[in-house]
Order: C-alpha cells, then structure tokens, then sequence
C-alpha cells in the first residue's frame, strides 16, 4: 500500500474512528495487529459496511506488504493473546478515539485516545506503539512534490520525500514521459481520481489512487472501489485473512499461480542450459580445425591462442586452455561437443516431461502423495474429529465424523467460511474453507461440499438431496440442545444435488 493511497485513507480514517472506542486489541498472526472497535452512532461506508456499530481495523506491520483496513468481520483469534497484545488491551480497551493524526507520507496514523493514558501509533514499520502527548506532523499536510524529473533521476529521492518509494518511481519509470507526466500531475492533486485495486493472477497486487495508463497482460485485471474505505478492504482482506489462516487453506488457484512461476524459472533455466550445450556443440569446429592442422603443430605446446587458416583460407583465432597442451585442447573440444549433444536430448526430454505434466519441478513422478492421516487440520481446528477433503478446483472441506465434531467446527471454523447440511433431516454438518471474506467458489466446488454433505445424511440412499448452504457467521449452536443442533439464521441458498457414492474417495485421495 503506496503512501500516495494512503494519503486518501487517512483522510476517510479519521471521519470514521473518532469518537469510536476501542473495544479489544488482538494479535491473530506474526506482525498482523486487530482493534475491535464499538462505533455509538453506526458508520455507513460505501461498498464496505452499512450501519455497523462494529468493525474491525486490521494492520499489518514490519516485513511484508503493508495494508491497513476496516472490515466488519475479525480473523481467527489465537485461544491466548500474546503479551504485547495483552499489554495494549490494559491501556486502551474501553477508551474512546478522540481523534486521529495522520503522516501520511511515512503511512503512519496516530489514535489519540481520550483521557489519561497513552495513545496508539500504527507504524508499517515496527509493532504498534503506545505513545504520549501527539502532535500533528508538521507540514506533512501537504509535501513538497519535485519536479518529475528529479524524481526519476534520483534513484534516492524517497529520503527526502517519504511519499515517492522505489517502486512508485520505478512505475512511472516505465511510461512515456507524456504518460509519466500526466500521471504524476494526478498523484500530486489533493483529490483523487479514485480508488482501484489492481489484481494479477485473482489475487490483489496493488492499491492506488488513479488508474494507471498501461499496466495490461493475462490474469491482470484493475477494478474500481467507491472509497479508499473499500478499495482498502479489497486489497488487504485476503492478505490478512489470507495469512492469519494460513496457506494450508488457500484454494488450488493460488496453488497453481505458484506452480506456474516455478514452471516459468525451470523453462528458462533450461532454455540457458540449452543455449550453454549448443554453444558446446559449436566447438566441434575448432577441434575439426586443430585436428586438421595437428602434423604440423607442437602437439605438446601450451598456447593460451592460436590463428590457423580456415576452411575458406581465411585466419581462424583458437582460444585455448594454457594448462592445456594443443592435444589436450583438441580432445576437451571434442568432449565438450558431446556432452552438448548429450545435454541436448536430456534437455529436450525434461521440456517434455514439465510441460506435460509428467513430472513436478523436482523431477519427482507425480502419485507420491502423503496420505491425508498424516497431514492435521489447519490452526485452531487441529483437535477435531473431522474428515477432510478437497474439491477438484483446491477448496478444503471438512466434515465432522460425530456431532460434537460437527458442533466443534462451526465454533472455529472462520465466520466466513461457507457452512452445508442437508435439508429437512439429520445430517453432518460440512464446512468449506475460505482463505478470506472475499473469495469465490466455484460452483464445481460448491456442488462437491454439497454432495459430501448428502453423502453423510439420511438421504445417502437417495438419489438426489437438498442441500442448504449459509455462512458459519448466520449459524450457531443452540445453548443447552443437543450437541449438533444449530440455528440458522440466513442462507445463502438451498442447492440439489445428485448422491453420487464415488465423490468422497476421490475427494479424499485429493486431500
């Protein structure tokens, strides 16, 4: 997150947060720090929340990228805060935000806390600190801004202008000054042009202010958010529930994406090696020479070069190996010549096999998987008694094998996550595991989750079952009923399927 969108986040932070209080303090995952805040009044924020008198301000801090949100649903919590969480719950829980200070060229914001006491810095750089006596920044409101062409020509220029990073100036670097020019007049206005995300591969990549001029090729796609507010969220929901759940969760895309960087580096280094063993192959013509002219050299001469008529009568300038005598060097050309050709076909025979699909990039044959027994559920499911499975496009889907189980899961399973049982009778309560909020699953995989849950239900003998479909945050276990019997108070839809008896093994052997 670029200081240039931070700027216009800030600036919506803070009509939002004052006057709001801050409830509870979390550390769900390494450098990701949460605050539960109570909001008297409710906030309406376009395309992100209407109404809510709770919302969670999610930041992440140190190394990494960087992303500072409101969102109305918190990640999965640790069973025990750590201390430096603890710490801040004892001097800010229950305190109300009085107002907010934003540098926005450094993407810091301070909460000024009301009363006594300390108030709050967020800093991308360091843990979140507690801090006395704030004061606006001074002159920060407004930066100085250096002419473009001192900024492209200074690869430094971020020292003195915190705003302008690296990568921010290699962007505008990369267009025509026509273009860079009208791109940096807009970064410099004091409004926005709006609010896009910018999406490589379905997964959020970077958030700005204005729409980039040229930023084109497969898998990228840019989209428009109604408030820095929204476009925040957009960006930093699935980093931070991305990583808070941990990459045992991330769907098979993602997965894929990953594998198809891996592919890409193993086809250029073997197009490098290629090169390599062909320009191997090519010597075999300064040993042909040598070996042509041997009767009259000094076989045993140790020459670091040497000219010799060519095939066309023309000179011919051999550079040789000096540890080497004339024979010597004729034999290694040789030798490497056929190792070129040897190399070659191996070459040709690893292409082969990356390409289809034969082998994985270790060059290991695919089968040898670890049986899902081995591998335990993710995080804080750990201890459940639960089947899992994983849908053909890479969705983890976990099935309670008793009714506590079931009941176990929807109390830690992620309020996002997609929750399935059959209709109108007993069953097993089934869950789908979504990295974040925002992820979208495939029909394909939402019809498999439904059909495991058929498949544990009275209506395994049927040939076609009801299933519904809602969210884990609109269903909970009623107190003091048996265990598995839950309310539900939304759903998403109600789906019919086929009882299909094949689907869990080969779901399973997926796992």
């Amino acid at each position: 997150m670029e200081a240039v969108f931070f700027r216009f986040l800030a600036r919506e932070l803070t009509g939002v947060l004052a006057g709001g209080r801050v409830e509870k303090v979390f550390a769900p995952a390494p450098n990701v720090l949460t605050l539960a805040l109570y909001l008297p009044l409710g906030r309406d924020i376009p395309g992100l929340a209407a109404g809510k008198k709770t919302l969670y301000l999610h930041a992440r801090y140190g190394t990494g990228r960087f992303f500072l949100f409101l969102s109305p649903l918190k990640t999965v919590q640790p069973e025990r805060a750590p201390a430096a969480a603890m710490r801040l719950r004892k001097h800010l829980g229950g305190r109300r935000i009085a107002g907010v200070l934003p540098d926005w060229p450094r993407r810091r914001l301070t909460l000024v806390v009301a009363g006594d006491g300390p108030s709050l810095l967020l800093d991308p750089r360091s843990f979140p600190q507690l801090v006395a006596a704030p004061a606006a920044p001074a002159g920060e409101d407004d930066p100085a801004w250096p002419p473009l062409e001192a900024v492209l020509g200074d690869p430094d220029v971020w020292q003195a202008h915190p705003q302008l990073s690296p990568s921010l100036r290699r962007r505008l670097a990369g267009l025509s000054p026509e273009l860079a020019a009208q791109a940096y007049a807009r970064l410099c206005a004091p409004e926005a042009e709006g609010f896009f995300v910018e999406y490589a591969g379905g997964a959020p990549e970077a958030v700005w202010p204005l729409r980039w001029p040229t930023r084109q090729g497969p898998g990228r796609d840019v989209r428009e958010f109604p408030s820095a507010l929204a476009a925040a969220a957009a960006f930093g929901e699935p980093l931070a529930f991305g990583e808070v759940a941990g990459r045992e969760n991330a769907p098979q895309a993602a997965a894929e994406t990953a594998r198809a960087r891996r592919l890409s580096r193993a086809l250029a280094r073997l197009d490098a090696d290629q090169a390599r063993m062909r320009a191997y192959i090519a010597r075999r013509a300064e040993a042909d020479l040598l070996a042509a002219h041997l009767h009259g050299l000094d076989k045993q001469a140790k020459i670091a070069d040497l000219s010799l008529p060519g095939p066309e009568g023309d000179p011919v300038t051999l550079r040789l190996d000096p540890s080497l005598s004339v024979v010597g060097n004729m034999r290694k050309l040789y030798d490497l010549a056929a190792k070129g050709e040897r190399g070659l076909t191996a070459i040709a025979r690893r292409r082969e096999d990356l390409q289809g699909g034969k082998k994985d990039l270790e060059g290991r044959e695919h089968g040898a998987r670890k049986p899902a027994s081995a591998r335990p559920l993710p995080g804080p499911l750990a201890d459940i008694a639960a089947n899992r499975y994983r849908t053909t496009d890479g969705f983890l889907v976990l099935r309670g094998k008793n009714a506590k189980a079931g009941e176990q899961l929807l109390r830690k399973a992620s309020p996002f996550d997609l929750w399935l049982h059959v209709a109108d009778g007993p069953g097993a309560h089934v869950i789908l595991r979504r990295d974040h909020p925002r992820r979208e699953v495939p029909r394909k995989s939402l019809l498999q989750a439904a059909g495991l849950a058929a498949l544990a239900s009275f209506a395994s003998g049927a040939g076609a079952a009801e299933v519904m479909v809602g969210r884990v945050a609109d269903v909970r276990p009623i107190k003091g009923a048996p265990a598995g019997k839950v309310a539900v108070t939304a759903l998403v839809e109600t789906v019919r399927v086929d009882v299909d008896p094949r689907l869990e093994e080969m779901l399973r052997q997926q796992a």
